[in-house]
């Protein structure tokens, strides 16, 4: 429905952006009355400058809008019976009928056509995109924070609070169309990675990992979208650790962390692929129990999810859990959505095994999506040595329940 990277057909440009229309009224209809409704908070004001956008402008855009064109500002009141006003107030008809225009350019500038609207509603809280932690409810700049100010003068002015909850919110989120939409997703960046660690691309003894990057980098782009983050290529070889920009060969545990951004919408994965030895017909025995120990920690981590949890209470107890039953693991998972590092709780960082102050301290929530993310060690008797695991799956939390976006790696992929 949505394309699919393994037969490299993607929807057309316009097909893409009737779908992230929808996606857009859908959740301005849904998701934006809701967390305002939960967060009380009377008024959001987010003012988008051109070449210097607010994070949250950029997803508030129709797909014939393509910048804030100077400046743009929106107003989101919430009514006495739960319900929205959204307005823009831009004279670029593009806008409707996601919201309504409420300026025209002749009588009153952007900001006191602002300023009227909120002496008209006398909103008790007038939220806007300030944020210490995130960079995501940060976006509204210095002079446009000025201008603001300036604008509503003091009484409004001893309103305005943080909207950094609601902007949270809105960013983490996901619609039912994006939840139904996010496996073709996350299936077309996993059928891209298959094809990056297969005999189709390396070739052993010849082909470097530098070369893989390329390829991959190359397809994303011919379909005409975008990677999430610079992908990596690296290998794990009897003797030594992770080694990048060398030639594949056999023996090597060959690691791709790659994902893509289509719709709107980051993925993220990390896969493993061996590369047999001469006389070898699989990973030797006590790589594949590495590989069925990291499994288990994906189960882990899938008990461990429970709504209303913070992301350090999941860390403590899938590390603790993890130690009880003798594995040596990393965990490090985050979520996912418009961005690849997105808006939502941490689960650990990769260069801090502990909990996260702040962004580890928020709470897991229905209908969001993450970066199942960490490695673990074994030692492996063929190798006569420690092996490290590196493993990412995408996955939905819906319903109290872990969903994979994409099919699970459940053993080595094979490079012959």
């Amino acid at each position: 429905m949505y394309g699919f990277a393994g037969n490299r057909k993607l929807l057309a440009i316009k097909e893409r952006e009737v779908i992230k229309d929808r996606w857009l009224k859908e959740r301005l209809d849904t998701i934006l009355p809701a967390i305002m409704n939960e967060r009380q908070l009377d008024l959001w004001v987010i003012a988008g400058r051109e070449y210097h956008e607010d994070p949250i402008a950029e997803t508030l855009f129709p797909s014939a809008v393509d910048s804030s064109r100077r400046l743009t500002l929106f107003a989101f009141f919430l009514n006495r019976d739960g319900s929205v006003e959204r307005y823009v107030i831009h004279p670029n008809p593009a806008f409707a009928p996601f919201y309504v225009r409420a300026w025209k350019p002749g009588g009153e500038d952007q900001w006191e056509c602002l300023a009227r609207l909120i002496r008209e509603r006398d909103p008790r809280q007038i939220g806007i995109n300030l944020s210490e932690h995130y960079s995501f409810c940060d976006g509204l700049t210095h002079t446009h924070y000025q201008k603001l100010l300036a604008a509503i003068g003091d009484k409004y002015a001893a309103r305005v609070v943080s909207a950094e909850k609601v902007a949270l919110d809105w960013l983490e989120i996901r619609s039912q169309e994006e939840l139904s939409a996010y496996p073709d997703i996350a299936e077309a960046a996993r059928s891209l990675a298959a094809e990056a660690l297969s005999n189709d691309v390396i070739t052993p003894g010849v082909t470097n990992t530098s070369e893989v990057v390329d390829w991959i980098r190359q397809q994303v782009s011919d379909l005409g979208i975008q990677t999430s983050f610079f992908p990596t290529v690296d290998v794990v070889r009897k003797g030594g650790d992770r080694l990048e920009d060398v030639v594949i060969l056999p023996g090597d545990i060959v690691h791709i962390d790659f994902g893509i951004h289509y719709l709107g919408l980051a993925t993220d994965t990390q896969q493993l692929a061996y590369v047999p030895r001469a006389g070898e017909d699989e990973a030797p025995r006590g790589l594949q129990a590495a590989m069925q120990t990291a499994l288990r920690l994906e189960e882990i981590i899938e008990e461990n999810f429970v709504e209303g949890r913070t992301g350090n209470e999941i860390f403590r107890r899938c590390m603790q859990q993890a130690r009880e039953e003798g594995i040596r693991a990393m965990l490090y998972s985050h979520p996912i959505g418009n961005h690849c590092h997105a808006a939502g709780p941490l689960i650990g960082l990769y260069d801090r095994q502990e909990p996260i102050p702040i962004r580890g301290d928020l709470p897991l929530r229905n209908r969001t999506c993450f970066a199942m993310e960490f490695n673990i060690r074994q030692y492996v008797p063929e190798w006569e040595q420690d092996v490290v695991l590196y493993l990412e799956e995408p996955i939905s939390f819906v319903g109290d329940k872990v969903h994979y976006l994409a099919k699970r790696q459940r053993s080595f992929a094979y490079i012959r």
